[in-house]
């Protein structure tokens, strides 16, 4: 029936909704042959099917893969990093340091912990345009229990070699240069957040409680996903009653579930669509690091024990990156590349044009000169760039350096077409 359904109207959310409550229905009379009780228990359904919380508008959602431990870089970025797919390190984080020590009494014993001050965020229903204040982290473990508010921070430096950098991502490159932040989430439960997306890869490890992670995949869900408030990437829908009429997108989204436990870890890819809520005393911290697609090219046995205290990070501020960083970004961040796994002329033209008009000095670059770099960034010379070629950008030097004086060079017209031809020519050479 539900295949017919389908064929005849399409795979409308509302006309599934109603078809399902009319057969829940008619099944109701049919077992306790009483007509109040049936429409008692339609208006019941429908009631329910108007104030579904986020994620189960249009299907139940899927599960996420699950593993039993960190696999090897190599591994993790080929199966999930590279085609953005969502797993479960189920019990892998049972093995840190932090796991076992960091109990309320533990932390309040640490010295650091009178003088340390933390975010303390007023209502654990996420609202972006509530306020937070400062309070130390031993005050905090005072009144979290009892008070509707919950800590966002960074780790404590005193308490980050608890936290081991997971073997997916050690590599030596990805440590060095790609770290964006670490961030701890602390709450006696009850949490919401609201839904929105990163621009950044995302591992969570949970130490205490249990969180649920509703997700959506961006490159599916882009346009349905109503992420109204563009500063910020979040939406104001209401995560515990969705308004299919205000949000109609939302209730044709496949939406994917990760439950996590006390102990698991979650690899959440760049820009996915997520909300995060909490039972129970929750404890949890995350790490988030840059989108990098080029095969990782490092051995398990070659990587040195890291923790968090021995990571560098760059902020989350993308408005503080470097130039070349911000480029990598926008390319990586561009709708058409998101969902084609590449970047042609227009996209590049585009999505640089808009980071150099940003750039002090770099306003008045010509779209000729960014479509040179376009061709000096195509290796293979087929017209698109993929991910090892835009990858390039944060890490072949010489092509960092031909990019940024070239640029400034010839936006400030320094360089006659004479000069440009040979600069070219003895850079071809040099490549």
């Amino acid at each position: 029936l539900s295949s017919g359904i389908n064929a005849e109207y399409g795979e409308s959310t509302e006309c599934r909704k109603l078809f399902h409550v009319i057969i829940l229905g008619c099944l109701t009379f049919i077992l306790f042959n009483n007509f109040l009780m049936a429409v008692l228990i339609l208006l019941l359904l429908v009631v329910k099917s108007e104030s579904e919380p986020i994620g189960y508008q249009s299907s139940k959602p899927e599960g996420v893969s699950i593993l039993s431990d960190f696999p090897d870089a190599k591994t993790f970025f080929k199966q999930y990093v590279v085609p953005a797919k969502p797993v479960i390190f189920k019990g892998a984080a049972k093995k840190f340091p932090a796991f076992s020590k960091w109990t309320d009494s533990y932390i309040q014993s640490l010295p650091q912990s009178k003088d340390y001050s933390v975010f303390l965020e007023e209502g654990k229903k996420e609202n972006r345009g509530d306020g937070s204040q400062r309070v130390s982290f031993y005050t905090f473990l005072n009144i979290y229990k009892s008070q509707d508010v919950y800590c966002v921070n960074e780790i404590p430096p005193f308490m980050r070699e608890d936290v081991p950098v997971p073997r997916s991502i050690a590599c030596p490159f990805l440590v060095d240069q790609l770290m964006i932040d670490n961030v701890m989430w602390f709450s006696s439960g009850g949490t919401k957040s609201v839904w929105h997306n990163d621009g950044f890869e995302n591992i969570n490890c949970l130490f205490r409680g249990e969180k649920t992670f509703i997700l959506a995949d961006r490159a599916e869900t882009l346009d349905r996903a109503h992420i109204d408030v563009r500063d910020g990437s979040y939406s104001t829908v209401d995560v515990d009653n969705v308004d299919l009429k205000k949000y109609p997108g939302l209730g044709e989204i496949q939406f994917y579930k990760a439950d996590m436990e006390a102990g698991d870890c979650l690899y959440v890819p760049f820009l996915w669509f997520h909300h995060v809520s909490s039972v129970g005393s929750n404890l949890a911290a995350n790490i988030w690091w840059r989108t990098y697609r080029t095969e990782m090219k490092c051995e398990d046995q070659d990587l040195p024990d890291l923790t968090i205290a021995d990571l560098k990070f760059m902020g989350a501020d993308d408005s503080k990156f470097p130039l070349a960083d911000r480029v990598h970004l926008a390319l990586y961040a561009d709708d058409y590349m998101y969902n084609h796994n590449h970047s042609t002329p227009d996209v590049f033209l585009h999505a640089v044009g808009q980071v150099l008009d940003e750039t002090p000095g770099y306003e008045h670059v010509s779209d000729e000169i960014i479509l040179w770099l376009f061709s000096k960034l195509d290796g293979n010379r087929n017209g698109i760039l993929e991910y090892e070629e835009i990858d390039r950008i944060l890490f072949d030097l010489p092509v960092l350096l031909a990019t940024e004086h070239s640029l400034l060079g010839m936006a400030q017209g320094w360089l006659d077409h004479s000069i440009r031809y040979l600069y070219q020519t003895v850079y071809d050479l040099i490549s």
